[in-house]
């Protein structure tokens, strides 16, 4: 598999709909080749999520998980994944994306979800999650739908946590610099 990099809040690629994922977009890779690349670097940025077009790549696909604290770290490849059913609890709590770094934002969802997709061996998994899987599961979906967290939030939110950020990146790169020169 060729080298992907995570792509701009702005690329088209994740603010559209993806079609359902047929294996014949693979070209030479495998899912495997595919699902294993994005978890190395979703671990790499220290993520729990990323999706397929988060790299640019036009799939109806991701990986979640890798988390020691969750599911003691169960990872799952979730090809074209589906929301059957959702509770009608909700929960609201802070989530970030790696579209959009140091980011975090108050977002409502449902307690749990019921879910299906396929894994890597092209097998049909349904389950039920809870918690934070199944908020992870929801925030990828979204962006399956072509649905960025920040439209999930009022534009007054997202100024003010986008201010924050601005200072934590502010901040981040002067420890940096002190941490180097020290």
């Amino acid at each position: 598999m060729s080298k992907h990099f995570l792509v701009e809040p702005s690329a088209e690629i994740v603010n559209k709909k993806l079609p359902p994922f047929t294996d014949n977009l693979l070209g030479e890779d495998s899912r495997e080749d595919i699902s294993g690349a994005m978890e190395k670097e979703m671990i790499k940025y220290g993520g729990i999520g990323l999706s397929a077009n988060q790299i640019g790549l036009p799939f109806r696909m991701f990986v979640m998980g890798g988390h020691p604290l969750v599911e003691e770290g169960k990872i799952r490849q979730c090809w074209n994944p589906e929301i059957l059913e959702t509770s009608e609890e909700l929960v609201e709590m802070k989530e970030g994306c790696l579209t959009f770094p140091f980011l975090f934002l108050p977002i409502i969802r449902p307690k749990w979800v019921k879910v299906k997709y396929e894994n890597d061996d092209k097998e049909n998994i349904e389950e039920y999650l809870h918690d934070m899987s199944a908020r992870v599961f929801q925030h990828e979906y979204d962006h399956m739908e072509g649905i960025v967290f920040t439209s999930l939030v009022s534009k007054e939110k997202l100024k003010y946590y986008e201010k924050k950020r601005k200072k934590q990146i502010k901040n981040a790169i002067r420890d940096k610099a002190k941490s180097q020169g020290a």
